[in-house]
């Protein structure tokens, strides 16, 4: 019982993590300006930020970009996904790393298309892909290390 309770710790933690990127990025259209700048200069080295390709939220943008904000979005909902239920991961098996690496086709297309003036994209497209990518690789990694936590519990892991 505690081995499971410690696997479901791991769980809360990377909830809480996502979640707090997430609510921390999404911050800037309700602080002072002063801490705006902090707050988008921690995530520019992650996002490029720019105006015309960010959410607004009162006229002021937060401090992702929309692809970003789709991924980030995803990261929370692909943790909070892997914590309910059967472990699509382990019902996958080894085909799962082709569902993540196929998640990223979309997300490649998206911004590659109109790189290549094949088409163009708009922020739905890009807050979708991102989406998509974000929740799949979050499941991914967190169902690994929920499963990698539970097996040295002795609880093996999460079905």
């Amino acid at each position: 019982m505690a081995n499971a309770r410690s696997t479901r710790l791991v769980w809360y933690g990377l909830l809480a993590a996502t979640s707090g990127v997430l609510i921390l990025a999404m911050l800037p259209p309700i602080l002072p300006a002063p801490l705006q700048a902090v707050v988008r200069e921690g995530f520019a080295p992650v996002c490029h930020q720019l105006p015309g390709r960010s959410p607004h939220f009162g006229g002021v943008p937060v401090a992702l970009c929309d692809r970003c904000s789709g991924i980030y979005v995803g990261l929370v909902v692909g943790v909070l996904g892997t914590g309910w239920g059967t472990n699509l991961w382990v019902v996958l098996g080894a085909y799962g790393r082709y569902v993540l690496l196929g998640a990223l086709v979309p997300l490649g297309l998206d911004w590659g298309g109109p790189l290549l003036q094949l088409w163009g994209n708009g922020p739905t497209s890009r807050i979708l892909t991102g989406l998509l990518f974000g929740s799949v690789a979050a499941s991914y990694v967190t169902a690994r290390l929920l499963h990698r936590k539970a097996r040295a519990s002795g609880t093996g892991g999460p079905e």
